[in-house]
C-alpha cells in the first residue's frame, strides 16, 4: 500500500513536467508538415534548374524550347524523379507510363544508370526524344527563342511527347500558356551551368535528403533543448 502511495505520487509530482513534455513534442510534430514541404520545395526548385541546364547545357535546346519541357514536367511529377502515378503504372519525372516505365529501367540498366535518379532519367529522356520523336525534336530545335516559342513548345511537348488525358481537348493548349507565362519569364535570359559548374555546385550543395535530415536534426536538438530548460 505504501509501495503504491509513493508510485502515484510520484506520477502526480511529475504530471506537470510530463504535460510540458506532451506539449513541446506535439509542437513538434505540428512543425513536421511545414518543414518537410520546404523541404519538398526546396529539392523541387534544385531539380528544376538541374533539368534546365540538361536541356540548355546538354542538349542544346534553346530557352524557350527549355521552358516547354520545364512546363510539362511540372504537371506531370512536380519536377520529383520518384513521382509515382496511375497505381504505379507511371514513373519519373515525365510519368513514363507502362511499356516506357519498362524502357526507362531498360535503357538505365544497359548504361549503368539508376532508373530512380534526375541524371539516369535526363538521359532516357534525351536518348527517347532523339530516338522515338523526331517531330517532337524538330520542332524543339527549331523553335524561336521567345515568349510564342516557349508557348509552341511547351504545347507540342504535351501534344506530342507526354500525350496525357485531355491533350487533345485543353490540356496542350493549357501547358503551352504555362511555359509562356510562369517559364519563360524566369528563363528567358538564363545561362545554363556548364558540367563543371554543375560538379562543383553538387560538391558544395549537400543533396536534398541530407538537408532533410540535417533539418531534423536541428529541430530535434532544439525540442530537446527546451525540454531540458524546462526540466531545469
Amino acid at each position: 500500500m505504501a509501495a503504491q502511495f509513493i508510485f502515484f505520487e510520484g506520477m502526480r509530482m511529475k504530471k506537470p513536467f510530463f504535460i510540458r513534455t506532451v506539449s513541446v513534442l506535439l509542437a513538434f510534430l505540428l512543425m513536421l508538415p511545414t518543414a518537410f514541404a520546404a523541404i519538398r520545395a526546396e529539392a523541387a526548385q534544385t531539380n528544376e534548374r538541374e533539368i534546365y541546364n540538361y536541356l540548355a547545357g546538354v542538349m542544346g535546346l534553346n530557352n524557350a524550347a527549355a521552358c516547354g519541357v520545364l512546363a510539362n514536367i511540372e504537371i506531370e511529377s512536380g519536377f520529383d524523379p520518384h513521382a509515382v502515378g496511375d497505381g504505379g503504372t507511371s514513373y519519373g519525372i515525365c510519368q513514363w507510363h507502362n511499356s516506357r516505365f519498362t524502357a526507362l529501367k531498360n535503357y538505365c540498366a544497359a548504361n549503368d544508370l539508376d532508373y530512380t535518379t534526375l541524371n539516369g532519367q535526363l538521359r532516357f529522356l534525351q536518348y527517347e526524344l532523339e530516338r522515338d520523336f523526331p517531330k517532337t525534336t524538330k520542332i524543339l530545335r527549331e523553335a524561336p527563342n521567345t515568349a510564342a516559342g516557349a508557348y509552341e513548345a511547351g504545347y507540342q511537348w504535351c501534344y506530342r511527347f507526354e500525350v496525357p488525358a485531355g491533350y487533345a481537348s485543353g490540356v496542350s493548349v493549357s501547358r503551352g500558356n504555362r511555359a509562356k507565362n510562369i517559364y519563360w519569364p524566369v528563363y528567358a535570359d538564363a545561362v545554363p551551368q556548364t558540367p563543371l559548374q554543375l560538379a562543383a555546385a553538387e560538391a558544395k550543395n549537400s543533396p536534398a535528403f541530407r538537408q532533410m535530415l540535417l533539418r531534423i536534426a536541428d529541430m530535434i536538438r532544439s525540442v530537446l533543448s527546451l525540454i531540458s530548460a524546462k526540466k531545469g
